[in-house]
């Protein structure tokens, strides 16, 4: 079980930190690991992992690592995962110990048959005055416990609820005992509660999406304001949508915990955990994690990514795409087709058109031909052998008026708008100026 400790100091632990945090960790392990300023220096984190599996065999090594990180309150999250994954290693190993301990107890009684047959007659005699008594000693074991179950039938009081279910045994009395008082060791884990109750509602979690446990450290580009929104599970409830990055790459990110607004702030750096990931779309609930990141850690996002991730796909792109990918974007409108319980809307660019079918809350709302509609988190779906765009439970669509010139009509042509986002009743933050770029915008 070694490299299973290992690879928890390495994937779990020294992976989730950054340079600075991982030179503080050399730095206060140079001692232990004989590390000199060169070594400290040079050292990655993997060598660092080898070297403290071999100084600290075993579990020693993830205690280790926990001392050092405990004292570092930017890391007390990655300390509760640690704590969880040495627990889940040493119940592993006592599962897979178990087995073994019977086959070798299965053996040294095999093995004695086999020695009794070679054995002397006076040692036969003796063996069978032993089984002898055995088997009186039994016989009045029986006796008293038949005794001793009959008393607790007349004393104990009678069983309800689910003890009856089970036979009313001895075994399903047991189970109403009140419980041992817990262990002295029971502290060394205070992480186990916590992750009771987070995991629970993540069992229940639909098809499709993905618990992720490691953190996450990324730099938020921009959030909108939370809206409301009809939760199977809860009702009405608010919920915003952002866009953050990492050095290599971005998400659009739905935030169903409202109160995680102000983390979400343009140019902030946060670190989540316990989100989901479902067809590249980030999940943040309530048994999420989100915490600002330490204020040494740097990252830094290419433009190029920060492009990418306020750029709108181009429709004949859509059409290539597969059935159920999530689209993000600013589209101009070139037709409304309002039916009884849906409306069409027709968006354009200079490759083609498609469909965008709107239901409930976003049946018929208010634009016309000419602005832009921008849709959040709309789904492609195979609809009359045709691909649409459509709303889901965290859909939502952000009408963006376009400014009309009375000499020329609106076409795709039109460079500048008034952005609606930046009017007194702004829903998205993170823009310097009311005139955008229709191009690079969303």
């Amino acid at each position: 079980m070694g490299s299973d400790y290992k690879r928890i100091i390495l994937l779990k632990g020294l992976e989730a930190i950054n340079e600075y945090q991982f030179s503080i960790v050399k730095s206060l392990l140079a001692r232990d690991l004989g590390l000199t300023a060169n070594m400290q220096e040079e050292y990655n984190k993997v060598r660092i992992a080898d070297l403290m599996e071999k100084k600290f065999p075993g579990p020693a090594c993830v205690d280790k690592l926990i001392d050092l990180f405990k004292d570092m309150p930017p890391l007390k999250d990655i300390v509760k995962q640690l704590r969880n994954e040495k627990m889940k290693v040493a119940k592993k190993t006592k599962t897979e110990e178990t087995p073994k301990k019977k086959q070798q107890q299965q053996g040294g009684a095999g093995a004695a048959p086999a020695a009794a047959t070679t054995s002397s007659r006076s040692s036969s005699a003796l063996m069978g005055g032993t089984q002898e008594a055995t088997a009186a000693a039994q016989k009045r074991k029986t006796a008293a416990r038949g005794t001793a179950a009959s008393k607790k039938n007349k004393v104990a009081p009678p069983q309800t609820g689910p003890a009856c279910g089970l036979g009313g045994s001895t075994s399903a009395a047991a189970a109403w005992l009140p419980p041992p008082p817990a262990p002295a060791a029971a502290p060394v884990f205070p992480a186990l509660p916590q992750s009771q109750t987070v995991k629970a509602p993540h069992q229940a979690a639909p098809r499709g999406r993905v618990l992720q446990q490691g953190p996450l450290t990324v730099l938020v580009l921009k959030a909108m304001e939370p809206f409301e929104y009809e939760s199977p599970e809860e009702g009405k409830t608010r919920m915003f949508h952002a866009t953050v990055a990492t050095p290599t790459q971005f998400f659009h990110v739905k935030v169903l915990n409202s109160s995680l607004k102000e983390k979400f702030t343009k140019e902030n750096i946060i670190t989540i955990l316990d989100y989901y990931e479902c067809r590249g779309i980030l999940e943040i609930n309530k048994t999420s994690s989100v915490y600002q990141a330490d204020p040494s850690q740097l990252i830094v996002v290419p433009n190029s990514i920060i492009k990418r991730a306020s750029e709108t796909p181009k429709i004949d792109n859509l059409y290539k795409q597969a059935s159920g990918t999530f689209v993000y974007g600013l589209f101009l409108l070139h037709e409304k087709k309002v039916n009884r319980k849906t409306t069409v809307y027709e968006i354009q660019d200079n490759t083609g058109t498609m469909e965008v079918v709107g239901t409930e809350r976003w049946h018929d709302i208010k634009c016309e031909r000419g602005d832009k509609l921008r849709l959040f988190c709309f789904q492609l779906k195979m609809i009359d052998q045709k691909l649409k765009l459509t709303c889901g439970t965290h859909s939502f669509i952000q009408v963006v008026k376009a400014k009309k010139s009375k000499k020329d009509p609106v076409n795709f042509g039109v460079k500048v708008e008034f952005d609606m986002m930046n009017s007194p009743l702004d829903q998205f933050m993170g823009f310097n100026s009311g005139l955008v770029k229709t191009e690079d915008f969303y």
